[in-house]
């Protein structure tokens, strides 16, 4: 039996006897424990700019893959016969609950003229309330990330919101309500559509049970949709108050008679006011009046209806735009005024974002469970 020759301590193995001599040693390319020799015949390789990370670059790649998963499911939608049908029938009960308002204010004397217009307006807004309904429905059914789910429900609403803008115009154009208004009526349908569907998908994302998740979106549906405009009415009596108020003098008025600029001078006096801006932000969310706050500026003041959508937005400036000098403060000093749609949008929004964040925590944790 051949002796092992014995090796200092610590010297390195040798080459293996069994490899020839011209062959690589096979201990070469070992880095020795503690030493810092490492071997030349593989070199590390060095983040270059081709590999390097790009946050840019990978945020671009996500929106882009999350519009194009809302316009797939979008797509979906668009060849469905039960989506056509929604919306068709959609289309239809605004006008019929229009031409319903429309009978039973003249039956109340509510409308002296116009009525074709007061239609073409009434069914405007009805449309609006049912998209917000579509889209709850549509957006239950959605998936993916909020961008995704949004983009979906806009193309969704666009379906709905084309077709009854041609109608609303063409209408419009024979009763003498302006082009812009079906243009408003296209915007609010589309927004809605794509808001409310979000509630929906975040309502469904909340809880594990279909039904809970229904709930919830019908819950808030309601809220946004009626409960805003009865709590608004029903509190309307407890904004009533006293403030000070001095002599307006150098008054300006514009065509409807509504004062515009104004002086004060004297002594502040009691007066009794409205201060109507404390409950007006909760029905200026109602899909309905904020189509009517959008599209207020574009109905001639001899309307019908001017003085609602003209009120609308005088109750949510409060009483400063109706009492002048009040608090002995002039034209002058008033703040802008806010416009009531974007008051109402912004609830929307809030609301929105009370449903959304708490379902994808829900959703995430679920999935990773």
């Amino acid at each position: 039996m051949a002796k092992v020759p014995d090796q200092p301590p610590g010297a390195l193995p040798g080459p293996d006897p069994g490899l020839p001599r011209d062959a690589p040693d096979s201990n070469q390319g070992y880095e020795v424990i503690g030493g810092g020799e490492i071997d030349d015949r593989f070199p590390v390789r060095r983040a270059t700019p081709e590999h390097a990370v790009h946050p840019q670059e990978d945020a671009r790649r996500a929106l882009v893959n999350a519009v194009r998963n809302g316009g797939s499911q979008a797509w979906s939608s668009w060849t469905s016969w039960s989506y056509w049908l929604a919306c068709s029938a959609a289309l239809g009960l605004s006008w019929a609950l229009a031409a319903a308002t429309v009978s039973f204010g003249q039956a109340n004397g509510w409308f002296e003229s116009s009525v074709p217009s007061a239609s073409n307006l009434l069914a405007a807004a009805w449309l609006a309330v049912l998209s917000a309904v579509l889209g709850t429905v549509w957006g239950f059914a959605s998936s993916g990330n909020v961008l995704a789910v949004l983009t979906a429900g806009a193309l969704r609403s666009a379906g709905l919101a084309l077709p009854a803008g041609v109608l609303l115009a063409a209408v419009g154009a024979g009763s003498g309500v302006p082009i812009g208004v079906a243009g408003a009526a296209v915007v609010v349908t589309v927004v809605e559509g794509a808001l409310f569907g979000l509630i929906g998908h975040g309502a469904r994302q909340c809880f594990r049970s279909r039904a809970a998740g229904s709930a919830l979106a019908t819950v808030v549906l309601v809220v946004l949709c009626l409960a805003n405009v009865v709590a608004t009415v029903a509190l309307l009596p407890s904004t009533q108050g006293t403030a000070q108020a001095s002599v307006p003098v150098n008054v300006e008025r514009d065509d409807a008679g509504r004062i515009t600029s104004y002086e004060c001078v004297g002594r502040p006096r009691p007066v009794d006011v409205a201060y109507t801006e404390r409950v007006a932000w909760m029905a200026a969310s109602h899909p309905a009046l904020l189509l009517g706050g959008l599209a207020g500026g574009m109905v001639p003041r001899d309307h019908d209806l001017a003085w609602v959508l003209a009120g609308l937005q005088w109750a949510a400036d409060g009483p400063a735009r109706d009492v002048p000098c009040l608090d002995g403060q002039s034209s002058e000093g008033l703040p802008p005024s806010v416009p009531v749609a974007v008051t109402g949008l912004a609830v929307q929004v809030v609301v929105a974002a009370m449903v959304v964040v708490p379902g994808r925590r829900l959703g995430a944790r679920r999935r990773r469970t």
